[in-house]
């Protein structure tokens, strides 16, 4: 009779460890799997913000080609109206 309840208390043992380690477990991978969503977010909000900036970036190079193009005009015909007076 000693030895069963020995063992009987073992398993209950045994039970309430095991139950008590998986709430924790599941616990870690709520917070886990939440954390994990947050970086996919601010992941995706960040790839946004690199093509908007990148098409910024494009835009601005197209701009500063086109303000070249037009100076080098001016220059050259400032040099040519210097040129024939």
């Amino acid at each position: 009779m000693l030895i069963a309840a020995i063992i009987a208390s073992f398993v209950l043992g045994a039970a309430l460890t095991a139950s008590v380690l998986g709430k924790r477990w599941k616990s870690a991978v709520n917070e886990a799997q939440q954390e994990l969503e947050g970086m996919a977010e601010r992941y995706k909000a960040h790839e946004q913000e690199n093509r908007e900036l990148r098409q910024k970036n494009a835009d601005l190079e197209y701009q500063m080609g086109s303000l070249k193009k037009d100076l080098a005009y001016e220059r050259s015909r400032h040099s040519d109206d210097s040129a024939s007076h």
